[in-house]
Parts: C-alpha cells; structure tokens; sequence
C-alpha cells in the first residue's frame, strides 16, 4: 500500500522528481520558442541574446542573469527576504544546464522553413511550457529567480503579481534591446513570439492548471496528495 501522506517519504520524492520534470519541460519550451526564430520570453531573451553577442551559451548566460535576479530579490525585499531562497542559486544553475541541453535536443530538431513551421514551434512551446507548470508549480519547492523579482517587486510597490509582471517583462525587454543594440548592432531576440511569450505562457499555466487540476498535489500519480492508492480514499487538505 501507497499512502500519499504529505508528511510521508513517498511524496517527498515525488515532489522533486514532479519539480524536477517540470524544470525540464520548461527549459525544453525555451528551447522549442528558439528554435522558432520568432523571439524567446522577455526573461529569457537576456540570456538569449548576451549568447549570441559573446559566444558562450545560453545556459551559461541564463545561471548568470539568474543569480543575478536574486541579488536583486535581495534588494527589493530588504528583511523580507527569506533565506531559504539563496537555493534559487544553486537552481539558477542547475537550469542553465538544462537550458543548454534542450538547446541541444532541439538542434536534432528541422528548422523552420516558412513562417507556418515558425509558428508551429512557438505553439509548440506554449503546449510544453503549460505541462512543465503542471509538474514545476504544485511541488511549490523554489521558484525560478524570474518569478522571485516579480515577486519582490509586487512586496516592495504593493502591487499585485499580474501588474508586477506588466513591469518586469519590459523591463526585460528594455535590457534585451540595450544588450542586442549595444553587442550586435541591431534587434535580436525580439519579435513577435516575445509578445505571444509574455502572454501567451500565462495563459497556458491557467489552461492547463485548470485541465489538470485533479492531478495538480501529485502529478506523477494522478491523485490527490492525501489520497491513500491502495483504497482510493482521499482526505481534504487545508
């Protein structure tokens, strides 16, 4: 017998290989939106572009402008910055690996060859990118560093995370433009799929949130945490 107590050894582990997956399918989205030719996310397209202008890789790139989110996380919430969250470092790195190597999956990958297959590939990231929310957010173990500078920012100004995010994408953006002006002598790594990006992987997280949201406390099983395999019982989490 199985039980999913949530104080329980099994799903501990399940929440990090949950969390573990989603990372991946997340990175494996930042890859498929590259591959597009179209324009990555606003906070991947630093990183995207600061590649391209010295030659190092966008994994390389993403841990160094990732630690460097939590330097500003530091900043903006003083106090209010929990220790635990210097692990976002660690993670930073940790997914710039990753980053790195789905970049390299995706190189096996045709390149678009018409505006229809561009597309196809930035859809296909959306797609990714909703399934890695459904494995990466439910464990709720450590936010990538992006979200923890929205974060900071709705603590610091009061605002509430969606309006925190309308001004820390630009923001990104605006260093992206700086960087891709400054390095490459012209506009790189923005186009249309950093508008679909910035909206458009918000709203795969609700749809397939909502799609799967009885799979949401244990998605590796498809039960509710609590929910004891063997009988098929569930209890009621607060």
């Amino acid at each position: 017998m199985i039980c999913l107590s949530r104080n329980g050894v099994s799903y501990l582990v399940r929440r990090w290989i949950s969390y573990c997956i989603g990372l991946f399918l997340v990175a494996l989205a930042i890859a498929c939106s590259v591959k597009s030719e179209l324009g990555i996310s606003p906070a991947s397209s630093m990183a995207y572009v600061a590649g391209l202008a010295n030659g190092w890789s966008m994994g390389t790139w993403t841990a160094i402008f990732y630690t460097s989110f939590v330097v500003l996380q530091i900043l903006l919430k003083d106090r209010a910055f929990e220790p635990k969250n210097l692990l976002q470092v660690p993670v930073s790195m940790a997914f710039g690996i990753v980053v790195d190597f789905a970049n390299y999956l995706f190189s096996f990958a045709p390149d678009p060859t018409c505006y229809g297959a561009q597309l196809g590939y930035l859809a296909l990231s959306l797609v990714i990118m909703g399934f890695g929310y459904v494995y990466y957010l439910p464990p709720d173990i450590i936010a990538l560093p992006s979200e923890g500078v929205m974060q900071g920012i709705s603590y610091r100004f009061g605002l509430k995370n969606s309006t925190a995010k309308l001004i820390w994408d630009p923001l990104c953006v605006i260093a992206t433009f700086a960087i891709s002006l400054t390095c490459l002598g012209g506009i790189v790594g923005i186009r249309e799929g950093t508008i679909v990006a910035a909206f458009g992987n918000g709203l795969a997280m609700k749809v397939f949130m909502k799609l799967f949201k009885e799979k949401l406390s244990d998605p590796l099983l498809g039960v509710k945490s609590g929910a004891c395999v063997s009988c098929g019982s569930q209890s009621q989490l607060g």
